[in-house]
């Protein structure tokens, strides 16, 4: 799904009236644009399954739309928030609630009114949030930090997570009730990889767009490439078929790339293994047969550095986000960072 006017989306879905106009013909689409029909006019939570760049908010767009909820979509990540401001984000605060409090703020949950909340990432809440989230979602009450008096809440809550919630149950990382009660309903957001001759209707989308954004001719892909292309599992799906889209059009604008230029572009994007010919494998002997000056060390620190990057990227400059998706303790992480010399995202 692709976003018309959005540069900075990473979804499969585009806005169309009420509804999202959901780009391609796959099963898996099809079987989203179902799930999207049926949840919406239901007054349930919903949770939104997917993997990053999948599109989770413009599906949770989709999905408010389409509900006729006369209330606005507040949307929040919970990763990008630090956990000291979140609570306050989520259920606001009193005047003199904690140091820096010179008035009283709402939160979301009172923002929203009669609209929806949307909690990307909730597999970042920290427990203690978890078991407030609960206690809405459970009979609609909260309290400001710092005040004594409930309030309600009759806000719909849409979540979206790229974590697996089951397991991280079972590690003790979320609540088996708050995930019950978020989980009444479910719509799963499809990967690329999943989408078969899909990705070709994105690239047409993207090219399309970005060009006439940037004024600039499409590029083409020669039938090889389009092959390849096709075949590539994309694992940053979207958001890593779009880039690549800007890429190509600011290197080979009006020109005509074939498959082995397409392949040095994605030997350049850390990914999965995929058929006809794009894979690790292939970008291996590539580079071997080609840089009689090849150097391991050199290409796993660069492979290194495109990881942290695409961590931080995913993780909006959150370290300790970025330091959980890559499975490292934030003090290393801030070492890697500081010995490739990673800049933060402006």
């Amino acid at each position: 799904m692709v976003k018309h006017h959005s540069p900075t989306s990473d979804s499969l879905a585009s806005s169309s009236g009420a509804h999202q106009e959901i780009i391609g013909n796959s099963p898996a689409i099809q079987a989203l644009r179902r799930h999207i029909q049926i949840s919406a006019a239901a007054p349930f939570p919903v949770l939104i399954e997917g993997e990053s760049g999948t599109g989770k908010e413009l599906v949770a767009t989709a999905l408010h739309r389409s509900s006729g909820n006369p209330g606005p979509l507040l949307p929040i990540n919970c990763a990008a928030i630090p956990i000291n401001l979140l609570e306050s984000t989520l259920f606001g605060h009193t005047k003199g609630a904690y140091t820096g409090a010179d008035r009283a703020q709402s939160g979301l949950f009172e923002s929203a009114g009669l609209g929806t909340l949307f909690l990307d990432e909730v597999g970042e809440l920290p427990m203690e949030l978890q078991a407030k989230l609960l206690r809405v979602l459970e009979n609609g009450e909260f309290r400001r930090i710092g005040e004594t008096s409930t309030r309600l809440s009759r806000a719909r809550i849409i979540a979206a997570s790229n974590r697996d919630l089951r397991r991280d149950i079972q590690t003790g990382r979320f609540r088996a009730d708050l995930f019950h009660r978020l989980d009444i309903l479910t719509v799963r957001t499809p990967p690329l990889r999943e989408m078969g001759s899909d990705k070709l209707l994105l690239l047409d989308h993207f090219r399309t767009n970005y060009s006439a954004q940037m004024g600039r001719p499409p590029f083409l892909l020669d039938a090889q490439a389009r092959r390849c292309w096709e075949s590539h599992s994309f694992p940053g799906n979207t958001r890593e078929l779009r880039n690549l889209v800007i890429r190509l059009l600011a290197q080979h604008s009006g020109k005509r790339i074939s498959a082995k230029q397409l392949e040095a572009e994605l030997a350049q994007t850390p990914g999965l293994p995929s058929a006809d010919g794009c894979s690790i494998e292939h970008t291996a002997r590539h580079y071997l047969q080609r840089q009689a000056d090849f150097n391991l060390p050199s290409q796993l620190k660069s492979q290194e550095r495109l990881f942290i990057e695409a961590a931080l990227n995913l993780s909006f400059g959150n370290i300790s986000a970025a330091a959980k998706r890559l499975g490292l303790p934030r003090t290393t992480l801030c070492s890697r960072i500081a010995a490739l010399k990673i800049l933060p995202s402006p």
